[in-house]
């Protein structure tokens, strides 16, 4: 840049000159960590923590991700997730969702999973209780590369205000499908996550905010991208969905 400037004698130009190729370099590390961002399992929200309605369907949607340092700021990786449900029975409900970040960047990623009630509260104080699994599914066309990631987890809730919120806490983990093989560290072999939501219900729509903290067992330093998570461990994630019943 320097020795570029040193050959461009007017000040003007120069100076668009130079804010052109910051931006440049904006949008280049953008990119960069987006496909960092990919090259990993990509962390989606809990998204439903009760089973719909039997027979009833669902479209959701949702944003956010790890929280990085990008440009001197904490923001959360830009991942956006898409997708529908459907309540088989009263206690169990099926999901599928596309990552379409990922697929910008020539990684597709479905999710496929199922949905349990596990505990069912008579009244709104209770506790409720739900389990799921999934299996995520990533093809890399670049590299023809296929990968699939099982996942289990539990979730308590209660809901208040005569059923219009619910909270929610609970665990989940991720398995690594290509262990054992040389050169992994067999201390990642799973990736544990926690996760605390809240859900603003209504009878259409639902409004989801979550809080996850993820692979509490990885340091996170001397990684490429600077992830923020509790000390020097694992990564905070946030999201907002959304979601439209039918």
């Amino acid at each position: 840049m320097k020795e570029l400037n040193k050959n461009i004698p007017n000040p003007t130009f120069r100076s668009c000159l130079e804010a052109k190729m910051k931006a440049l370099q904006r949008i280049a590390g953008w990119v960069f960590i987006l496909i960092i961002s990919v090259q990993f399992p990509s962390c989606a929200p809990v998204g439903l923590v009760k089973p719909l309605k039997t027979k009833q369907v669902a479209a959701s949607a949702s944003f956010g991700g790890s929280l990085i340092t990008y440009s001197g700021l904490v923001i959360p990786m830009p991942l956006l997730y898409a997708g529908a449900s459907y309540g088989w029975n009263e206690k169990t409900t099926v999901a599928a969702n596309l990552g379409f970040t990922s697929m910008a960047f020539g990684v597709g990623q479905l999710d496929v999973g199922i949905l349990r009630q596990l505990v069912r509260p008579e009244q709104f104080h209770q506790i409720g209780v739900s389990g799921f699994a999934r299996i995520h599914l990533l093809f890399d066309k670049w590299e023809n590369n296929f990968r699939w990631y099982p996942e289990i987890g539990l979730n308590a809730y209660r809901e208040f205000g005569e059923g219009k919120n619910l909270v929610y806490f609970g665990s989940s983990a991720w398995f690594e499908t290509r262990y054992p093989k040389p050169g992994r560290a067999a201390d990642n072999v799973w990736i544990p996550m926690l996760n605390l939501g809240y859900i603003r219900q209504r009878e259409k729509w639902n409004l989801t905010l979550e809080a996850k903290w993820i692979a509490p067992q990885i340091n996170n330093k001397n990684i490429v991208v600077e992830y923020h998570g509790i000390g020097s461990h694992g990564s905070i994630g946030v999201y907002a969905g959304i979601t439209r019943k039918f």
